[in-house]
């Protein structure tokens, strides 16, 4: 048994795993890369040759498209992950098309893949350990309809829980497309019927899905937690889709395809009124999210102020982007420049500022914030230091802060860790 804890307790992010992972994938290009020089069939070695080149080419052209034309993502895609990537196709493509030992071929091709994706993850850190790869339930997931007849607090192996909510939380106003919000409710919700408990809208990044928060951002494992030791209160976290889609990047504004700015201030706050019961004030509610899902709960509370009273941004970038600040103007605004600095954040906090320097009031004098990213994403802790110092002239009461880690769920998952307890005393949960 304590063997076992101890394996699932191996780290598969660490350098020793980037390193196993690197050495297993050579090994699968080496058996792979023999073919070209067979010397007794020539057909294998030009089929060979031919995934080759395929591959090469499909390589180049998934960069092409995601870094270039459609860049669909604000971060770019570490070069390593394009060429394993590549290298994982020439060995798929090498068990296509060869004959015989083509077995064989498959199950190398399906090892290669798998450890690409590895070293993606050792990147992006989502599953932190083996024991992580299947997580042990800390909620009892449910649809709204089943959590409408939910009378009793939910159990889980004789101890109380909160409940894990799949719920369509809908578009009137915005006519966004959207995906299901997945929902965490706590054992105070069933318990104490009496209680509003304050809400905390989270938000994946790009690309991203709502149930992301709550597994590898670990926040069904946090709140439990939480609940745990303060008698079964925490507040009701509800992830939504902000996106519209796996790879999306509406850059949180009201464009000309998606309006996601309204979504976020108008729908979500309403129909989260309508479908449970919650503290109505929303000046104590919460907006937060992770990389593009930080920078768009920058833009919710910047351009509407009125719909929530605390923010969090974790890991945003300096302003809503699609990689490149032309073609973000020419894309959403029509290049209209003006357009465009209108609900940029930043300018919005300059704005304020001016305001607050000419003894003015602020729009923004009620919202508490917290900025933080990895110490070593370089990016991030630049802009969202620059912000930070532009939302405190602002009249808010933000901080900035770095937690270990990069552009990662490492960083992630310790950044809401920490800010729990400010969540509990800005929303009175203490």
């Amino acid at each position: 048994m304590n063997e076992l804890l101890q394996i699932g307790e191996t780290s598969i992010t660490d350098t020793t795993a980037r390193v196993v992972i690197i050495a297993v994938l050579t090994l699968c290009v080496m058996f792979t890369a023999r073919a070209l020089y067979h010397r007794k069939h020539a057909k294998i070695r030009h089929r060979t040759l031919a995934a080759l080149a395929v591959s090469v080419a499909f390589t180049f052209v998934v960069w092409l498209v995601m870094d270039v034309w459609w860049d669909p993502f604000p971060e770019e895609v570490p070069w390593f992950i394009y060429v394993s990537g590549g290298l994982a196709a020439f060995v798929l493509f090498s068990a296509i098309v060869q004959t015989g030992r083509r077995k064989t071929g498959v199950i190398i091709a399906v090892i290669a893949v798998a450890f690409v994706w590895g070293l993606s993850n050792t990147v992006y850190k989502q599953f932190p350990t083996v024991r992580s790869l299947v997580p042990e339930p800390k909620t009892v997931a449910m649809d709204y309809a089943q959590f409408k007849q939910q009378k009793d607090v939910p159990t889980l192996h004789g101890r109380e829980v909160g409940a894990l909510v799949t719920v369509d939380i809908e578009a009137p106003v915005s006519g966004f497309h959207h995906r299901d919000a997945v929902a965490y409710f706590p054992p105070a919700y069933f318990a104490e019927p009496d209680k509003d408990l304050p809400v905390v809208v989270l938000m994946s990044g790009n690309p991203g899905t709502p149930m992301q928060w709550f597994r590898a951002g670990s926040a069904e494992q946090t709140l439990d937690d939480y609940q745990a030791e303060h008698k079964g209160v925490a507040p009701i976290v509800i992830s939504v889709d902000a996106t519209g889609s796996l790879s999306a990047n509406p850059i949180c504004v009201d464009g000309p395809e998606a309006k996601v700015q309204t979504y976020l201030a108008v729908d979500v706050p309403a129909q989260i009124k309508s479908k449970f019961r919650v503290n109505p004030d929303q000046s104590r509610w919460t907006i937060g999210g992770l990389s593009y899902g930080g920078t768009c709960a920058l833009q919710v509370i910047t351009n509407a102020p009125e719909a929530y009273g605390t923010f969090l941004d974790f890991s945003g970038q300096a302003e809503p982007t699609i990689g490149d600040h032309a073609k973000t103007v020419e894309q959403f605004f029509g290049g209209d420049e003006a357009a465009f600095q209108a609900v940029n954040p930043e300018h919005l906090l300059q704005h304020a500022a001016q305001l607050v320097a000419q003894g003015q009031p602020s729009p923004y004098a009620h919202i508490d914030g917290r900025f933080i990213a990895g110490s070593e994403d370089k990016d991030s802790v630049e802009a969202l230091k620059h912000l930070n110092e532009l939302a405190q002239a602002a009249g808010m009461h933000t901080t900035f802060a770095t937690v270990g880690g990069g552009h990662s769920y490492q960083t992630w998952r310790e950044a809401f860790r920490e800010v729990m307890n400010f969540l509990a005393q800005r929303e009175n949960l203490q």
